[in-house]
């Protein structure tokens, strides 16, 4: 992603590249905080400004241990990506921490029963009344 590069030069040329780790971690945690703040004042731009500020900041974070933002995404989304589980009060809650009755629940909308992750081809046709309960 280019986009991900111009921010890694960006921060190098502003010495963030090589920045001590917990330096670039509070700035990260700063700017999460700054999009809840915005949330609740109503002020979308600002949550918008403040998310992107989040993603900078996350690529910083990476750098600072020698690691690529873009392999630290596929790595978590080859994880995730065909995970079951059911979104509760709007958060995903994945099979293995789910109660046994939320997981019979699970196996019969998602497939592959007693398996934390779905078949691909199951998926290919999910809706979220695949994940909720």
């Amino acid at each position: 992603m280019k986009r991900f590069e111009d921010v890694r030069q960006w921060g190098s040329k502003r010495g963030l590249g090589e920045s001590e780790f917990h330096a670039q971690y509070q700035r990260c945690l700063q700017e999460i905080v700054e999009i809840h703040e915005a949330f609740i004042d109503g002020d979308m731009e600002e949550v918008s400004d403040a998310i992107g500020d989040s993603i900078v900041t996350l690529i910083n974070v990476a750098k600072t241990v020698n690691m690529n933002a873009e392999d630290c995404l596929d790595g978590a989304f080859g994880v995730i990506e065909l995970r079951k589980g059911l979104t509760k009060k709007g958060s995903f809650v994945r099979y293995g921490k789910l109660n046994e009755a939320d997981k019979l629940i699970c196996d019969e909308k998602q497939g592959n029963p007693g398996e934390e992750y779905y078949l691909r081809e199951d998926g290919e046709t999910f809706t979220p009344d695949n994940f909720t309960a």
